[in-house]
């Protein structure tokens, strides 16, 4: 089975779920190859050796030889620009062709392949996974009119949570074609530990892009309420992670008299990340809706954060109550709610023993929902099913 995986920059660092997923069909005896939207800066990421040796080699610009274009896009008049882009996309229709199927990853990467689609130039069935930004803002502008065409000529969509697919088929997607399918770990690559908490300085940590969405404004402002309020408390905060809020996010850090006790590392490569996680016990990531409908999927930190065995402490968001159960496999607040976060983080360090049946809970959850291995497997059978399904239409 031939899969084309159609994606934005690749490889980006802070979407190794994707990767991952590659690699697993990889693993599986699938083809794989890459359509993207150029090559994403190579920082942090290893080249050399890994999936992504091999998927850069299988990379293709959408627009081949013509992908110097795209940095002179945006001076087309706006009347004009779909069309130049669409006319150019159609560079890539005899490899996209030359798959089985075709994977979108995003909502407008499956409504970019559509759009061709429409036009009668591709063959292979279409499924496109969608997984936060692309719900959020196109729900809040248009109320998702801009995927008509993907969801009537796409042969699958896979939202990462339930709450996605409710909003897709609210939409007008069909709801035979749209299936629940959630990004998760390889759960046998982080061993399961638990820390000893008593008597100890308790570590907190942040693994995110410092976006509006991920809310760490809030966890800094939590922790400054505990701060000011519970003094006695011995707590340090760790964030790493970079993106345009960081200076903002020192600022407020150093307003609310807490900078010595918060360290910013900025971005890390994931052995780095991992090494953090292995000496943390508690993981922060009070997840908000951004002013423009930005939204999370079910972040991946927060489930490789739960196998590792730390406590985690987040927020009632988009598909996050899916992972996690209050007070069974960590502990969540309303978004924004500074208070009930406040009061969440001070009970973890105040009953350091109370947390580790939550950490084994935690941890029996994503092995037994959020399994990489299990999810490729069901991916595999999907896509091969599909693929059986469209080759009989055909004969």
């Amino acid at each position: 089975m031939r899969v084309g995986f159609i994606v934005g920059k690749f490889p980006i660092l802070s979407e190794t779920f994707i990767i991952n997923q590659m690699d697993g069909l990889l693993k599986r005896g699938a083809e794989i190859g890459v359509i993207c939207n150029g090559l994403a800066p190579l920082d942090h990421i290893d080249t050399k050796t890994g999936p992504v040796s091999k998927l850069l080699q299988v990379r293709q610009d959408w627009w081949g030889m013509m992908a110097g274009a795209r940095q002179h896009i945006d001076k087309v008049p706006h009347r004009w620009r779909d069309k130049v882009s669409t006319t150019l996309d159609m560079m890539a229709v005899p490899h996209l062709n030359s798959f089985d199927v075709l994977l979108a990853h995003f909502g407008h990467n499956g409504a970019r392949v559509c759009r061709l689609k429409k036009r009668g130039l591709v063959r292979p069935p279409v499924v496109t996974v969608f997984h936060g930004f692309d719900v959020g803002v196109p729900y809040l502008e248009d109320g998702l009119a801009m995927y008509r065409d993907l969801f009537r000529l796409g042969a699958m969509n896979l939202p990462v949570n339930a709450h996605f697919r409710q909003m897709l088929i609210s939409a007008g997607a069909s709801p035979k074609k749209v299936a629940v399918h959630h990004m998760g770990i390889d759960v046998e690559q982080i061993p399961f530990q638990w820390r000893e908490r008593s008597g100890v300085t308790l570590q907190l940590i942040t693994v995110c892009r410092l976006a509006g969405k991920k809310g760490v404004e809030f966890a800094l402002r939590a922790l400054g309420r505990l701060a000011s309020e519970r003094p006695q408390l011995d707590w340090r905060y760790t964030i790493i992670g970079d993106g345009p809020l960081r200076a903002e996010l020192e600022q407020l850090a150093a307003e609310l008299g807490i900078a010595g006790r918060v360290q910013f590392l900025g971005s890390q490569p994931h052995k780095v990340v991992k090494s953090w996680l292995a000496e943390a016990h508690v993981f922060v990531l009070p997840s908000v809706t951004a002013p423009n409908g930005d939204v999370e999927g079910i972040p991946v930190a927060l489930m490789e954060a739960m196998a590792a065995g730390l406590t985690v402490v987040s927020t009632i968001h988009s598909g996050i109550p899916e992972l996690i159960s209050h007070g069974t496999e960590g502990l969540l607040a309303p978004e924004k709610d500074v208070e009930t976060l406040a009061a969440n983080l001070a009970w973890v360090i105040e009953h350091p023993q109370e947390c580790q049946p939550i950490a084994l809970a935690a941890r029996r959850k994503v092995e037994a929902e959020f399994n990489n291995r299990l999810l490729d497997d069901a991916l595999a059978g999907q896509l091969a099913s599909l693929v059986a399904t469209d080759k009989k239409k055909r004969s």
